[in-house]
């Protein structure tokens, strides 16, 4: 088959060429060779700018930096020219790259190229931009370090997958703006529902507005005519009333004028009866004096009848002392005799005081001697409790750690149930099941479905349930006619399911496979059932029948051919048929009985909580609380505070009173004091005699002046009597008098409401004139108005009902607030849009299912032949790593990309990180010869001493293996590598210029 391989190799103005140079490269091996600094590395970085590398990641940060730079005798270059030619065949592929300014031009066989487009075109070569056929300086060792999705990039390169993936990823891009175009007239369309949904619900609020609108008008002009005939009403009221006043006015006229002359008669016989009691009462003036004149002789007179006094007797002797003069001593003893007595009471009062005090003083002393006791048990106290302090603080340190960890279990024992809850509703749904297994669960004498029944060892959930397969789903009867009644049931509800009955079981013999590495054993050995009491091994070998778990797919393989025919399974999900199919991939294995596990582990770990919780229940209830501890901290404080106060001082004893008390002279005062008031008594009975004496004379005055006022009282009597029929006669002038100003007032009382009424129509007949005029004004106003409205239906009902449903129009009117009135136009244009767009989305929809299936079927043809190359890679890579570097290699598919092992003759390690220089730069190359395997032989620059790691026997093995027949182009400084070359250049440096030589065989052999 042929493979591209590169022809020539042409540049002008890079770098360090300023000279248009040409190499040519028939030969398969060829070597470029110089002193450092020369310009070899300038020739690779040339390759890698024409096939699309950017100014990063050639030694520059901008285009300028790969242009000459001048030297002697060399003017710095204005451009820079780069051309490749590859051939295939009968293929031909000129690449060039050129740089003018700040521009960098791309041609493929002449046409302007894409950067993209030169990627697809270098396809398959290795030689694009990130390609892993060109190996920079220093990065050979680095190649089997690259990450995983690099080195999987690698082989797709190789493989010829570039193309796929590259459209797979276009396709995905596609798939993507397609997507975005969709969701964007989804919204469009959304947008414009919304407002064709906004302009109905408009259109039909100005309906409704244009119809309420038009019922407003009519009840408008309803109303309008109800108030004009209720206003001609109300004038033909008005004018009636005004005839009704005017002939009541004239009556009530006459009626006034009446009362007025009657009021006026009767005020003139009220003046006559006036003075004729005037003058009664004058000539009763002096009945008046002459009662007040009896009234007073009255009064004397009982004044001057009193008792006769009490007889004074025989006159007493004489007393010794005048009576001033005694009560003068007498007073003068007293106060002596209250001075003592003051005396003796501030004596008393002093005693007194000292027995208080000293009553006090005892009952201090006895509080002193209390409080000094009771200092001392707070002392006592304190000591306790401070004691007791330090194990309660210990207790409560203990309950907080216990009770925290009671928290953290009962949130992990909350948060493990619910999702026991959730995976016990998951496994009780058998959402994992098929419709038959999981109808069929819980029917008379089905013992189960296998996935709930069989419980694998820990880590091999995924292999036994590989192994299963279909099986998973199988269920377990008790007889055949428990597997009949379930299978009749589904028939009649849908669902179809594999029973296996026990009295059916037909177990095949137990498998006997021979000792292998990396075998785990039999499958039905890794599995047990529940629940007990079931044929356990029948069931089991009838599940599993011959198959074998292995650790990997290396150990399954190797036991199949060493002659093994059983059914091979891996941990990993690989299945080995026995008629040599192999099954494998990524996937989801392993999740329905892993889903069982993981229940049956958390009902486990949620009893060893609760165990663990009730434990600890039990120990916080013989521990203390923070409320004892808290209150007996509070105890210990109100303890030191009531000890922090000083302690009371002992009271000090009173004095008695000095001064004592002498009864003598006080008993001498009292001695004299009732001598005094005996000489008082005498001189007050002699007082009393001339007192008497003289009362009695003054008696005997009074009674003489009595008769002669009895005699005047009966002159006064009998000239009274005279004045009663003057009496008899003015009384009667003055009820007649009070019953004609009664009359009167009657009178004017009738006479002022006559006038308020004669007021009281004026008024009302002023008012109806008034509402008269407003009324014919209203009526006129109503016309005007009626006139300007146009005729139409007239609505029954009162102006109020009128009013109060026009109100209610106008009010719904005002809620519907602004309206559209081209909404109904607006939604009819809006239509066909509506309806492109609907169509728009449709054919975006139709688009996007076509992506995905185009999709779909590029990723089908690109895992296909990119695990047909996979399989042709990992042999090649064993092969050239063991005979490179004698090692065991291997490569493995990982979900992220390509990893590879590598384990050297006599080593342990798998770490490439931990492989010397030498067998990182062999590892590598056996990689890279590998990925030629693909296509035949790819063109592979190493640059700068790529062999430079080897040592002479690595040296030779590197230079046998150049003999493939494939292209290489070799920098280089080792002599073994040179002699495997068939052809070589020099590069050399003059004045900052590069050239190169060809350089014949012979003269290296020679050298």
């Amino acid at each position: 088959m042929n493979t591209w391989r590169i022809d020539r190799l042409t540049l002008q103005g890079f770098k360090s060429f300023a000279e248009r140079t040409v190499l040519d490269f028939p030969d398969p091996i060829t070597g470029i060779i110089g002193p450092n600094g020369s310009g070899k590395s300038n020739l690779v970085e040339a390759i890698r700018f024409v096939t699309g590398a950017r100014a990063q990641e050639l030694r520059g940060q901008e285009l300028k930096a790969f242009l000459f730079q001048g030297g002697e005798g060399k003017p710095p270059a204005g451009f820079a020219e780069v051309r490749l030619e590859l051939s295939r065949g009968r293929e031909r592929l000129l690449v060039e790259r050129r740089i003018e300014g700040e521009k960098s031009l791309f041609r493929v066989n002449g046409r302007p190229m894409s950067l993209k487009a030169l990627a697809l075109h270098l396809s398959g070569t290795g030689l694009g931009r990130g390609g892993y056929a060109i190996v920079g300086q220093g990065e050979v060792g680095a190649l089997l370090e690259a990450p995983e999705e690099v080195l999987l990039s690698h082989l797709e390169e190789a493989a010829g997958l570039k193309p796929v993936a590259e459209a797979a990823r276009a396709t995905e891009i596609k798939l993507k703006e397609a997507l975005e175009l969709l969701q964007a007239r989804e919204k469009e369309l959304a947008e414009l529902k919304a407002r064709a949904e906004a302009l109905g619900k408009e259109a039909e609020r100005a309906k409704r507005a244009q119809e309420l609108a038009a019922l407003a008008l009519a009840l408008k002009r309803s109303l309008l005519l109800a108030r004009k005939e209720e206003a001609e009403g109300e004038v033909e009221a008005l004018r009636a009333r005004l005839l009704a006043l005017k002939e009541e006015e004239a009556e009530l006229l006459s009626r006034r004028e009446a009362l007025e002359r009657e009021r006026k008669a009767l005020a003139e016989e009220v003046e006559a009866l006036r003075a004729r009691l005037q003058e009664a009462l004058l000539s009763l003036k002096e009945k008046e004096a002459l009662e007040g004149e009896a009234r007073e002789l009255t009064r004397v007179l009982k004044a001057l009848e009193r008792p006769r006094p009490e007889d004074p007797g025989p006159p007493p002797p004489a007393p010794a002392l005048p009576k001033e003069e005694a009560l003068r001593r007498l007073k003068a003893l007293k106060a002596k005799e209250a001075k003592l007595l003051q005396e003796k009471r501030h004596l008393e009062e002093a005693w007194r005081r000292y027995e208080v005090a000293l009553a006090r003083y005892q009952e201090r002393l006895s509080a002193y001697q209390r409080a000094l006791s009771e200092r001392a048990r707070l002392e006592a106290e304190l000591k306790a409790k401070e004691e007791a302090l330090f194990p309660l603080e210990a207790g409560v340190g203990r309950r907080r750690e216990r009770g925290a960890r009671l928290r953290e279990v009962e949130a992990q024992l909350l948060a493990l149930r619910r999702e026991e809850e959730r995976l016990r509703s998951l496994v009780a749904s058998g959402a994992d099941l098929q419709e038959g297994p999981r109808k069929v669960r819980g029917l008379p004498g089905i013992l189960g479905v296998v996935a709930d029944l069989i419980r694998p060892e820990p880590g091999l959930e995924g292999a036994l349930e590989v192994a299963l397969g279909p099986r998973l789903g199988w269920v377990l009867a008790q007889d055949e006619e428990a597997a009949k009644g379930a299978i009749a049931r589904l028939k009649r509800e849908g669902g179809r399911a594999t029973f296996l009955p026990l009295t059916l079981l037909t177990p095949p013999p137990r498998p006997s496979p021979r000792p292998a590495q990396g075998l785990l054993g039999p499958a039905y050995r890794l599995a047990r059932l529940q629940p007990e009491g079931l044929p356990e091994e029948a069931i089991l070998l009838t599940l599993f029948a011959d198959t074998l778990v292995f650790q990997d797919l290396e150990a399954a393989l190797a036991y199949r051919k060493g002659g093994g025919r059983e059914r091979l399974v891996t941990l990993e999900g690989e299945v080995l048929e026995r008629f040599g199919a192999l099954t494998g991939g990524r996937g989801r294995q392993g999740e329905s009985l892993l889903l069982r596990r993981r229940l049956k582990e958390a009902e486990e770990e949620r009893r060893r909580l609760e165990e663990e919780k009730k434990a600890l229940q039990e120990a916080l209830k013989d521990l203390p609380t923070e409320e004892a501890l808290a209150e007996l901290k509070a105890q210990v404080s109100s303890l030191k505070a009531r000890l922090s106060a000083p302690p009371p001082s002992p009271p000090e004893p009173p004095e008695p009173p000095k001064a004592t008390w002498d009864e003598a002279p006080l008993k001498a005062l009292e001695a004299e004091k009732a001598a005094l008031e005996k000489a008082l008594a005498q001189a007050e009975a002699w007082e009393r005699w001339r007192v008497l004496k003289k009362a009695l004379a003054a008696w005997e005055e009074a009674q003489e002046e009595a008769r002669r006022l009895r005699a005047r009282l009966a002159q006064l009597e009998a000239r009274l009597k005279a004045f009663a029929p003057l009496e008899e006669e003015a009384r009667a002038l003055t009820a007649r008098l009070e019953a004609l100003k009664r009359e009167r007032a009657g009178k004017e009382e009738a006479l002022e409401k006559a006038l308020a009424r004669w007021n009281a129509l004026l008024a009302e007949r002023e008012m109806a004139g008034l509402t008269l005029a407003r009324r014919e004004a209203l009526l006129e106003e109503l016309s005007r108005e009626l006139a300007a409205l146009p005729s139409g239906e007239r609505h029954p009902g009162t102006p109020r009902a009128l009013q109060a449903r026009l109100a209610q129009v106008e009010k719904e009117r005002e809620a519907l607030g602004p309206v559209n009135a081209l909404a109904e136009r607006e939604l009819t244009e809006l239509t066909p849009l509506l309806e492109a767009k609907e169509k728009e989305v449709a054919e975006a929809t139709e688009a996007l299912f076509r992506l995905e299936a185009e999709l779909k079927a590029v990723e089908g043809e690109y895992g296909k032949r990119l695990q047909e190359a996979f399989a042709r890679f990992q042999e090649a890579f064993r092969n050239h790593a063991l005979l490179l570097l004698g090692a065991r290699a291997e490569a493995r598919r990982e979900s992220g990309g390509l990893r590879l092992l590598l384990v050297p003759k006599g080593k342990r390690t798998q770490d490439l990180r931990l492989l010397s220089l030498g067998e990182k730069t062999l590892g590598a190359l056996a990689f890279l010869f590998a990925l030629g395997e693909l296509q035949g032989g790819l063109p592979l620059a190493v640059l700068d001493e790529v062999d430079a790691a080897l040592d002479e026997a690595n040296l030779l093995r590197f230079a046998r293996f150049l003999n493939s027949g494939r292209q290489f182009l070799l920098v280089t400084h080792q002599k073994r590598t040179m002699e495997a070359c068939h052809a070589l250049y020099g590069v050399t440096a003059e004045g900052g210029v590069s050239r190169v030589y060809s350089i014949r065989k012979e003269v290296l052999d020679d050298a």
